[in-house]
């Protein structure tokens, strides 16, 4: 309830002056906050370790270049390497084959009597190497590189950048004494605040709190207060299907990269965008990642379970708030039960498809919640101090994401009443009131900066700009492009929310100017819903990405919108038969293209879902099946939502034609939304989906799809020694595998590899391995092959298993190998024993053949070995893995790797995603044009995968996912780490991120 002020004119006054003084100490408060000094990190990184001689090890950093480097090469070492034939490099930083020449690196060489010192693409020294006793010294900085023998300078180059970093390697095993490297890595946003910065955030809380407070002592304003709606089984209904929807909801294709965000925040201090961009601070959009760090930390766990809460809380309190608002602005109205249950279906038509996710975007619909129901109560009681309160939350809700401007929208509503109040009262009020809403707005400050400068702010808004698309305001179409492509954007779920609001804003549009004055309430908060969702929806055209997930943040007004529709008809009774029929035919058609989109959920949520194909989704005809229907009648048909608005018309008249199409639909999306998503896990079951994972970690079992996947792995004894030879073709040929090949470990050594990879050959062949012995009877064994290339449906690739003597085989069953497409690093794919339906086998062999000629066709095949199921647990455990941004949330219980302190920490497993969508996700992290996080590791190792399998199998899938080896060119840590401190004031900027020559990126706006 608002605070009873019982001033008089004098104390009136006098606090006026005491709030404008307090508004001003605000604002100061909050800009010393952006300005104040901070303790930064220091990471420095030692090579080779103290006591050790140098040796060549992975070192992935990120961002790519240090912040210094300094090594320091002795002379001795160059006239060893260069005494070996074609000479050697004493030091390199980037493989030589990331395609950078001569590279964006630091390379030191010496070869025929010359050393060369290379750094980020260009040649600093060329000369004869030294005869007598002395060391070069190369440091690198954001003063350029420069070149010193025994400490004097003998060559600079200013406009060079720091080399990138992803490796220490050296050809000078054992001879390269003296040899070392000290990086200081760019850890620039791990700070923390100084003695000086907290006291100056407390205060600034202290004085926003006592502001706030004063001012709506000031300006109680008079006249009602808000409404406490009376409780309903409508009530209920969206508390129970709120937790259902824990379980069962569909995961979003971010939920685990925002996840990943607040656990990396975990270890690095502060929040960064862990996948790409180079980790850089996320501020000042960082207010739901940091509900997720502390709902983490509190619950000592990450999965999806557990992190779902936080937007049911959200998406329940929402509900809480919107029927407040609802009941305060309907009055006696809002007692009927019809007005509780139409606020429950809209709340539940937006919640399903876009509340149950780890995204920013429930918290913003709670935020613009808060502003609607603040925004009424200062309206009513015509009260600045609530109006205060509403913009410090609406401030507050930016801080989410950029799509949290949408929270300013409902300050409209009182726009003509302030405007009223401003007119009437006398200079110093209107002046004094303004400065307290730029006050309150500054509540953005302490979420924003409280462990980020303006200095670090500045450089990560230029980071998001330069390495991420940048859409204007005028390309706000491809929002609603995209909400309507045949794919898991376009989900009929996703499109009916939103293409029923807009169907209802034309509805009202049509109705403007031709309602009586009498409508009452409920026509008055139908008018201002719509102005406040289209307001908002235009405010979206501001955010500089366009993904259909932000439809998400005008959920909180589209619901009071649709909710109001619902109650009453969005067109008024008496409207023209023109009118009317417009409206009712815009509805229908909006009704029709929701219906048409598909019933597809991918990842992770789409396995055992009806209506279609779901494993041929890429097919037009099959994508034309996929739209949800009830049994021959196809929900996307207008003429069904013509019929419906037919009975509105002649037989409903008290609903109308329009209310009768906006009732059907939100009922029929209500209740479709959760029959596919019950249907879905019962014909996965007893194959694991999202809903078994989150109904076992109620029974204390979190891992999420750690239980139900197996690996296969080598057993022993494994297969016999080849008994025969090999039979050829074409261009196929036999080789050995090199011991550098980044096979699995488990793999045989120095296995055969036969290919059609030929220089000038046609890339055509044949290849029938010999039989290789199995150790006796088998049960449940697997027979694992090797493979690479470009591989297509034209090449046959089969393994045969035969019993009796493997040297005069018997009986013969051919068992084709899965088709795993383009391969062009080694994989590892494999068909079960019991496959061949042999009762007793004794051997397999390889059958492979090419038929397509050029380049564009080619494979490589090693040796076959036998491999048996492991549970995934035993083979990822105390191992530090890399579960990528869509499926992390389901592997709460792996290591999961750290970025932090400049450097990746190497994962030596990858956990990816699957549902077909690997070509759109596997990049992410490794794009240097975006600064991927893991490029450093991409460039320094190799990925084999491991075949997998769900246990027990479900409905068929395109796929639940990957296990990748990682395979490093070097051993990883032969480092020392030292972590030191330093003061760095808040204005400072350290050498940018941005521009062509750090990545090579282009500026593409």
């Amino acid at each position: 309830m608002p605070i009873r002020a019982g001033l008089d004119v004098g104390d009136r006054r006098r606090l006026g002056w005491v709030i404008a003084a307090l508004a001003l100490v605000t604002g100061v408060l909050g800009i010393l906050v952006m300005l104040a000094p901070v303790i930064a990190d220091d990471p420095v990184v030692s090579w080779p370790p103290a006591g050790q001689q140098p040796r060549s090890t992975v070192l992935p950093l990120s961002p790519y270049r240090p912040l210094q480097l300094t090594a320091t090469i002795p002379c001795a070492t160059l006239h060893v390497l260069d005494a070996q034939p074609g000479g050697g490099e004493a030091l390199r930083t980037l493989p030589a084959d990331v395609g950078t020449a001569p590279g964006e690196g630091l390379v030191v060489a010496a070869e025929q009597g010359v050393v060369t010192v290379t750094a980020s693409g260009a040649e600093v020294l060329r000369e004869a190497v030294p005869s007598v006793r002395c060391s070069y010294q190369v440091l690198a900085d954001a003063g350029g590189v420069r070149v010193a023998r025994d400490g004097a300078g003998i060559a600079t180059r200013t406009h060079l950048l720091v080399p990138e970093v992803a490796e220490l390697q050296t050809d000078a095993v054992g001879t390269a004494t003296g040899l070392s490297v000290q990086l200081h890595t760019d850890a620039r946003y791990q700070s923390r605040p100084t003695l000086l910065k907290t006291a100056v955030l407390v205060a600034h809380g202290l004085a926003l709190a006592a502001l706030l407070v004063l001012a709506w002592r000031r300006w109680p304003g008079a006249g009602s207060g808000l409404v406490r709606p009376r409780l309903s089984w409508a009530d209920a209904a969206v508390v129970a299907v709120s937790l259902f929807w824990v379980v069962a909801g569909p995961v979003n294709i971010d939920d685990s990269w925002y996840l990943l965000m607040a656990r990396n925040a975990m270890q690095s201090g502060y929040l960064g965008n862990v996948i790409y961009q180079f980790n850089v601070t996320e501020n000042p959009f960082v207010a739901s990642q940091y509900a997720m760090q502390a709902w983490g930390a509190l619950g000592g766990q990450w999965s999806l379970g557990w992190m779902r809460l936080l937007p049911l809380a959200y998406g329940l309190a929402t509900y809480a708030l919107l029927r407040v608002l609802v009941a305060t602005a309907l009055g006696r109205v809002a007692q009927r039960p019809l007005v509780a249950w139409a606020v429950a279906a809209a709340h539940l038509l937006w919640w399903l498809p876009y509340g149950m996710t780890l995204r920013p975007e429930p918290l913003i619909a709670l935020g613009t919640a808060g502003v609607l129901v603040f925004s009424e109560l200062a309206r009513r009681r015509r009260s600045v101090g609530v109006f205060a309160v509403a913009v410090a939350v609406a401030a507050l809700t930016v801080t989410a994401s950029p799509t949290g401007l949408v929270a300013a929208a409902p300050l409209m509503v009182c726009l003509p009443w302030l405007w009223q109040w401003w007119q009437a009262e006398s200079a110093r009020s209107p002046v004094t009131a303004a400065l307290v809403v730029g006050a309150a707005a500054s509540i953005v400050i302490p979420v924003a900066f409280a462990d980020a400068t303006v200095g670090d702010v500045l450089e990560s808004v230029a980071v998001h700009r330069w390495y991420y698309r940048q859409y204007a305001w005028y390309e706000e179409y491809l929002h609603y492009a995209d909400l309507l492509v045949p794919d898991e954007r376009g989900a009929w779920g996703k499109r009916l929310p939103v293409l029923l609001t807009l169907g209802v804003l034309l509805a009202v549009a049509l109705g403007a100017g031709r309602r009586p004055g009498t409508a009452g309430r409920s026509g008055q908060l139908l008018g201002e819903a719509a102005a406040i969702t289209a307001l908002g929806l235009v405010v979206m055209a501001l955010t500089p990405t366009k993904w259909v997930n932000h439809f998400g943040a005008v959920a909180a007004p589209a619901t009071v919108l649709l909710a109001t529709a619902l109650i009453r008809s969005p067109l008024p009774r008496r409207v023209g038969a023109a009118t009317m029929a417009i409206g009712s035919a815009g509805l229908v058609a909006a009704v029709s293209v929701a219906f048409a989109g598909p019933n597809l959920w991918r990842p992770l949520s789409d396995w055992g879902q009806p209506f279609g194909n779901h494993l041929f989704i890429d097919r037009p005809y099959e994508q034309s099946l996929l739209a949800p229907s009830l049994g021959p009648l196809a929900l996307r048909n207008p003429l069904l939502w013509l019929a419906v608005a037919a009975v509105g018309w002649w037989w409903l008249r008290r609903l109308g034609p329009t209310r009768a199409v906006l009732v059907t639909a939100t009922g029929l999306g209500v209740a479709l939304m959760l029959l596919v998503f019950t249907i879905a896990p019962l014909r996965q079951y007893p194959g694991t989906s999202v809903t078994l994972m989150n109904l076992r970690a109620l029974t204390g079992r979190p891992c999420g799809l750690a239980p139900a996947v197996q690996v296969l792995t080598g057993v022993a004894p494994g297969l016999g020694p080849a008994v025969g030879s090999a039979a050829l073709t074409g261009d196929m040929r036999a080789t050995r595998l090199p011991e550098s090949t980044p096979v699995p470990i488990s793999a045989l050594p120095n296995s055969t590899v036969w290919h059609d990879d030929v220089p000038g050959g046609t890339g055509t062949g044949s290849l029938q391995t010999p039989w290789y012995p199995l150790p006796g009877h088998l049960a449940g064994g697997w027979v694992t092959v090797p493979m690479r290339g470009k591989l297509n449906q034209e090449q046959r690739l089969v393994v045969q298993v035969a019993t009796g003597d493997p040297a005069a085989p018997g009986q013969v069953r051919t068992v084709p190998l899965p088709a795993v497409g383009d391969k062009p690093n080694w994989t590892e794919v494999a068909v079960a024993l019991a496959d061949a339906g042999l009762a007793a086998p004794t051997a397999v062999r390889v059958v492979a053949q090419d038929r397509v000629a050029g380049p564009a066709s080619w494979l490589a095949v090693a040796q076959p070995r036998l491999t048996a199921p492991r549970p995934v647990t035993d083979f990822i455990a105390g191992r530090p893995v890399f579960a990528d941004q869509v499926s992390a949330a389901l592997w709460p219980c792996v290591q999961q790797i750290a970025v932090r302190d400049g450097l990746v920490q190497p994962p030596a497993l990858r956990l990816r995603a699957a549902d077909g969508l690997e070509d759109s996700i596997l990049d992410n992290s490794t794009f240097a044009d975006n600064g991927g996080t893991l490029l450093q590791v991409d460039r320094t190792a190799k990925f084999v995968e491991v075949p997998s399998r769900l246990v027990p199998p479900g409905a068929p899938m395109l796929g639940w996912g990957h296990i990748d080896e990682v395979i490093y060119l070097h051993p990883v840590g032969l480092v020392d780490l030292h972590v030191g401190a330093l003061r760095r004031a808040g204005w400072t900027r350290l050498p940018t991120l941005i521009g062509q020559r750090y990545t090579g990126r282009v500026y593409t706006g």
